[in-house]
């Protein structure tokens, strides 16, 4: 291999070769559907791109604003690529060992990176300033054909960058809580970016312009130097137009040097152990016994292990930019909701628990203390959401003024924290998604285990504990009876302890029963009956999602939601607070009569998506391949 890569100019040809095989061999199934998937939204983002362009606007400068802030977010999301949908297929380290020089390794890689859907389709998009270029000109037109590449080398260097830069501080507490705020964010635009497009409509800015603080800024900053070329070279400011340019392509050199330094042979990190003091352990209230052991444990995990701090702030930044978005069109609607909101996600940061611990799983199996290490898992996840959660209930309802809410909040609350803790944890024994033990952990963020079933089972199923309140509270505000609304806040209370107790009772019966199995998945990502082995009760069947089940999940996953939530729920909300915002909601387009009516239907198309969506997700039992395999876990 060495000997093949040593060669100078045809680095880049076999590395290519090399992604394009890989590309071919892996991309099957699930991940092919991904791929399409994705490629049809960039294609879509990209076509939208364009179509910017081509808008006519009383300030002609406003369509040169908003094409700057567009190439910022395609910048970011590809500083945020890596972090969002795990490494590169062709890392660094695969060659570390061989004796290629640093620059032209990053020569090659670099070439490899232009190989893939991400660039054709950004490339795509980045033509919008070729298009744009043609409204001021044939001399803005010639700025505009290097400007289009250097913008796409650009971006792919900052991602190769980028991916180094997170690689290193995602293994501190710090950038584990950057990376998982960042990862939040990123969550939170896919899923509720349109309420800055509903922001820029209500506030008029596309008649009467942007601010020059904004415009400054999104010039100022490298996604924006192409189009300040483009528009110096359509005034005849040629010196600022290749000033532009000529920066733009000095970065990519300096980018390019600061990668192919970071391609060496990685030297091992120095580790720190730092111990405890030597204080008697308490032997009263929650930390008494096997119980209080676990949950020091924990707590001391949760404040250390830089996943699980990855993995508080998710679900914070999430709730929190999920309802504060709507104050960008002054609307403080979702702000009590915060709360309910952070305690749905946090449920999902405990759905693979033990996924996470790895085979630090044989400690407590040994022992025997399947029972405690459950019950501690539990508390010490009320005790580090639980805090927050209610303080974020307080303070974001004050601020709100919505009296009305509060005994929906003091309500729901409860139950979603309690059920979270009951059905994460269970989930996290069920259904643990196998990673690398933490001394093996790799720098990509998420590349910890596949936990996107978990992720989804979690989240709408933790829905379901919030089900015995909302029935009192709905009635309550009906029939305006005060009596039920605030009735419900015990019945919360209640519903989230009674889950927490039963459903980790449940987790610890199959804890004990499938503890052993757990732990070979664990130990080897691969369950017993993929590798033959005949446990007890097994009738010879396994279970598996075929490629058509896989295609119609994804597909009712994806338009579940559009349908579900901005086509059907969203509208719903808008007309019940009198929000007048058409933006891309369809009900919000029709008549009055006719508004109630489509959200309805959507919300109904919606949870018919999401129906078959489960149901496919759901593996079918299926005859075993074969039994000629070893039958024994004592080697476990």
């Amino acid at each position: 291999m060495a000997g093949v890569l040593s060669g100078g100019p045809t680095t880049v040809a076999v590395l290519v070769r090399m992604k394009l095989a890989i590309l071919r061999h892996s991309m099957t199934g699930g991940k092919a559907a991904w791929m399409v998937v994705g490629g049809v939204l960039g294609i879509v983002l990209a076509g939208a791109t364009i179509w910017l362009s081509l808008v006519e606007t009383a300030q002609p400068a406003v369509v040169a604003d908003l094409l700057a802030a567009v190439y910022l977010m395609w910048a970011l999301g590809w500083v945020v690529g890596p972090v969002w949908g795990g490494s590169t297929l062709l890392r660094a380290d695969h060659f570390a060992l061989l004796a290629v020089p640093r620059r032209q390794l990053a020569v090659g890689l670099l070439g490899a990176a232009f190989v893939g859907v991400t660039t054709a389709v950004t490339l795509l998009a980045f033509l919008s300033l070729l298009v744009y270029a043609a409204r001021l000109g044939f001399g803005a037109v010639l700025v505009a054909v290097p400007a289009v590449v250097l913008q796409v080398v650009f971006v792919v260097l900052l991602s190769r960058v980028a991916t180094v830069v997170f690689g290193v501080v995602a293994k501190s507490r710090i950038g584990a809580a950057f990376t998982g705020a960042l990862i939040a964010a990123m969550m939170v635009l896919s899923q509720s970016g349109w309420m800055v497009a509903v922001a820029i409509q209500v506030s008029g800015v596309l008649d009467t312009g942007f601010g020059s603080g904004f415009t400054r800024t999104v010039r100022a900053l490298p996604s924006g130097w192409g189009l300040v070329a483009v528009e110096s070279a359509g005034g005849g400011r040629w010196w600022r137009a290749l000033a532009a340019l000529a920066g733009l392509g000095l970065l990519i050199v300096a980018l390019l040097l600061v990668w192919s330094r970071s391609l060496g042979t990685p030297r091992r990190a120095r580790v720190t152990i730092r111990g405890s003091r030597e204080v008697a352990p308490s032997g009263r209230g929650l930390f008494a016994g096997r119980t209080g052991a676990v949950l020091r444990k924990e707590l001391r995990t949760w404040r250390r292990d830089p996943l699980r701090t990855q993995a508080v702030f998710v679900p914070l930044v999430w709730a929190l930019g999920t309802t504060l978005l709507p104050l960008t069109f002054g609307e403080r609607l979702l702000l009590p909701w915060a709360a309910p909101a952070l305690a749905v996600m946090a449920g999902a940061s405990v759905s693979n628990l033990y996924g996470q611990d790895g085979t630090a799983l044989w400690l407590t199996l040994h022992t025997g203390s399947e029972r405690a290490d459950v019950r501690g898992r539990q508390l010490a996840y009320l005790l580090i959401f639980g805090p927050v959660a209610y303080a974020v209930a307080v303070g974001f309802t004050v601020w709100s003024g919505l009296t009305w809410t509060w005994p929906w909040v003091l309500a729901l609350l409860p139950a979603l924290l309690g059920g979270g803790a009951g059905l994460g944890t269970l989930i996290s024994v069920v259904a643990a998604a196998p990673g690398p033990d933490a001394h093996r952990r790799p720098d990509n963020a998420l590349e910890h285990g596949d936990t996107t079933g978990q992720a989804n089972l979690m989240f709408w199923g933790g829905l379901l504990p919030a089900v015995p309140p909302a029935v009192l509270l709905t009635l309550g505000t009906v029939y305006g009876n005060e009596f039920l609304l605030w009735a419900a806040v015990p019945v919360g209370v209640a519903t989230g302890v009674l889950l927490a107790w039963w459903l980790g009772r449940v987790a610890v019966t199959q804890l004990r029963a499938r503890g052993t199995e757990l732990l070979f998945l664990l130990r080897t990502g691969r369950g017993v009956k993929a590798v033959g082995v005949k446990v007890a009760g097994d009738k010879g069947v396994r279970a598996e999602v075929s490629k058509r089940d896989a295609r119609i999940a994804l597909v009712g996953w994806t338009l579940g939601s559009i349908a579900l939530f901005p086509q059907g729920l969203v509208p719903m909300i808008f007309l019940l607070a009198g929000v007048q915002v058409k933006s891309w909601f369809l009900a919000m387009y029709l008549p009055g009569p006719y508004r109630w009516p489509v959200a309805a239907v959507m919300v109904l198309i919606g949870s018919w998506l999401y129906y078959l969506a489960v149901r496919a997700s759901i593996p079918k039992k299926r005859p075993a391949a074969s039994e000629d395999a070893p039958r024994e876990l004592e080697s476990v």
